[in-house]
C-alpha cells in the first residue's frame, strides 16, 4: 500500500535536495558498515548505496543542473521545485524494491521532461520515497502545473505499480491534505479531524447503544449520517452543512467499527453517561445582576471589543476563567490563540478600533514604505559610486536600520491583513458559539421545569 502526496517547494531548493538527499535518512545500518569497510580504501558513499538516483541529472550535481536549467530559460522565481513522497506499509517492502518503485513511478510520470531526484528513506518504519521534480522543464522551459490532475496522476500511477508488483493499494484514498493541517495533526495539536475523533471516541467511552451514543455525540456539536443513500457515513458540526467521511479519521472511527467498541462496554457506561448528563445541566455562565445606581464600565467596541471577546470565548483571556469552548469550530482555534492574542495587542498599541482605522493604517504603512524603499534606493546609489571607507560605513549604518524599518513596517502590514481575513472568521465563530450558549441554557431551563 502506498500513500503519495506532492507540494511547491518556495523558498530554496538547495535546502530540499540536501534533505532528500540526507546519507542519514538513506542509509541503512548494513550499508553503514559496508561503506566504512569501503572507506578505509579510500573509497566514498556512492549513488547506489544511498539509494539515491537522479533521473536527467546526478546525484552528486543535482542542485547545480537543476539551477543551471532555471538559470537558461530566465525561471528563477516562484516556486523553485515540487517534493512528492511515496509511503509504503511497514514491511511491505525492501529498501531495494522501494527505490526501483521509485525510480519506475518518477520516469514514467516526469522522465520525458523534468529533472527528477530520487531518495529512499530508511530512517523510518514505514520505507519511503521522496521525488525533488525541478520547477522548470529541460526541453522547453515550461513551469511544473501543480493542480489536481497532477495528484491525480501521481496517485493512480503509484496504484498502477503497486498492482504490478503484486502490492496492496488504498482502497479509500483521502484526497489531498494541506501541509498545515498535515504538520498539526503530526504535533498533536488540535484540528477538525482530532476534535471528531475525540468526541466520537468519547461518546464511545459512556454508551451501549446507538441512542445514547448519538446524544452525547449531539451534546459535543456533532451529528453523525448513515444515510443509505450515501455511499460513505459522515460526520458533521451541527454548525456547518460541510460533512466528513468517517474513514477519514481512520479504521477505528467507522460505523461497524464503532458498534463493535461500544458492545464492548460494561454497566460502568451507565454510571459515566448519568454523570455526564448531570454536567451537562449546569448552565454554561451565571446571569449577573447589577445593584442600582453601580455605574458601567467602559465597552471596548469595533474590531479590538470583537478580539476581546473571541479570546474570552477562547478560554484565554483571561488567564484564571474557567470557561471552555462548547462549539467545535472554537475548540478547534485554540491551537492559534497566541497569534489571536498577538493581533488584539497589535490592535490595542496602534488604537484600532474599526474596519476604517485598519484601512487608514494600512494606507500610511504602505506610503510609509514606499518613502522608505526610495530613500534606501538613494543610497545604494550611493554606496556604488562611494570611494571613502568612512562615509561607505555611514552610509551602509544608514542602510542597515532602513533595512530594519522595512522589516518592521512590512511586519506590520502583514498582520494588518491578517486581522481583515480573519475578522469575519471571527464573527461568524462567535455567532455560533452565541447559539450554542442559548441552546444550552434553554436546555437547562426545561431540565430544571
Amino acid at each position: 500500500m502506498a500513500v503519495t502526496k506532492i507540494w511547491p517547494v518556495r523558498d530554496t531548493l538547495k535546502r530540499v535536495v540536501d534533505y532528500a538527499a540526507n546519507p542519514e535518512k538513506t542509509t541503512s545500518d548494513d550499508l553503514h558498515q559496508v561503506l566504512e569497510y569501503a572507506g578505509s580504501d579510500g573509497k566514498t558513499h556512492n549513488e547506489k548505496s544511498c539509494l539515491v538516483t537522479g533521473i536527467n541529472c546526478s546525484a552528486s550535481t543535482a542542485y547545480e543542473e537543476m539551477s543551471a536549467i532555471k538559470k537558461h530559460f530566465g525561471k528563477q522565481g516562484g516556486n523553485v521545485a515540487y517534493h512528492c513522497y511515496q509511503s509504503f506499509k511497514p514491511g511491505e517492502v525492501t529498501p531495494e524494491l522501494c527505490h526501483q518503485l521509485g525510480l519506475e513511478l518518477a520516469d514514467r510520470l516526469w522522465g520525458d521532461r523534468y529533472q527528477v531526484l530520487v531518495a529512499t528513506h530508511l530512517d523510518r518504519e514505514h520505507l519511503h520515497n521522496h521525488f525533488i521534480v525541478n520547477s522548470v522543464s529541460l526541453i522547453d522551459g515550461k513551469k511544473f502545473n501543480d493542480d489536481y490532475q497532477a495528484y491525480r496522476m501521481l496517485r493512480e500511477a503509484s496504484d498502477q505499480i503497486c498492482q504490478e508488483y503484486g502490492l496492496s493499494i488504498v482502497e479509500n484514498p483521502r484526497g489531498k491534505t494541506s501541509r498545515a493541517l498535515y504538520f498539526a495533526e503530526k504535533n498533536g495539536e488540535m484540528t477538525k479531524y482530532s476534535l471528531m475523533r475525540e468526541a466520537i471516541d468519547k461518546a464511545i467511552s459512556m454508551s451501549t447503544t446507538e441512542k445514547m451514543f448519538r446524544a452525547v455525540l449531539r451534546k459535543e456539536g456533532y451529528v453523525i449520517s448513515t444515510d443509505p443513500g450515501r455511499k460513505y457515513p459522515t460526520i458533521r458540526s451541527l454548525n456547518s452543512q460541510k460533512s466528513t467521511r468517517l474513514y477519514r479519521l481512520g479504521e477505528d472511527y467507522e460505523p461497524q467499527r464503532i458498534m463493535e467498541r461500544m458492545n464492548q462496554n460494561g454497566i460502568d457506561a451507565y454510571a459515566r453517561y448519568n454523570t455526564y448528563r448531570r454536567q451537562q445541566r449546569s448552565r454554561p455562565y451565571t446571569r449577573i445582576r447589577v445593584k442600582a445606581g453601580h455605574k458601567p464600565r467602559h465597552k471596548i467596541g469595533g474590531l479590538r471589543g470583537l478580539y476581546y471577546r473571541y479570546l474570552y470565548l477562547l478560554g484565554y483571556r483571561p488567564k484564571r476563567t474557567g470557561y471552555r469552548p462548547l462549539s467545535p469550530e472554537l475548540r478547534e482555534d485554540l491551537r492559534k490563540c497566541e497569534e489571536y492574542s498577538r493581533q488584539a495587542v497589535f490592535l490595542g498599541k496602534h488604537c484600532i478600533n474599526t474596519d476604517g482605522d485598519l484601512k487608514q493604517f494600512t494606507e500610511r504603512t504602505n506610503e510609509g514604505i514606499t518613502s522608505i524603499t526610495k530613500e534606501r534606493n538613494k543610497i545604494y546609489n550611493k554606496i556604488r559610486r562611494c570611494k571613502d571607507p568612512e562615509t561607505m560605513q555611514s552610509l551602509c549604518s544608514r542602510r542597515d536600520e532602513m533595512t530594519m524599518a522595512l522589516k518592521i513596517l512590512r511586519g506590520d502590514l502583514r498582520t494588518t491583513e491578517e486581522i481583515r481575513e480573519r475578522s469575519e472568521h471571527i464573527r461568524e465563530n462567535v455567532a455560533i458559539e452565541r447559539r450554542m450558549h442559548r441552546n444550552e441554557i434553554n436546555r437547562g431551563d426545561r431540565d430544571e421545569r
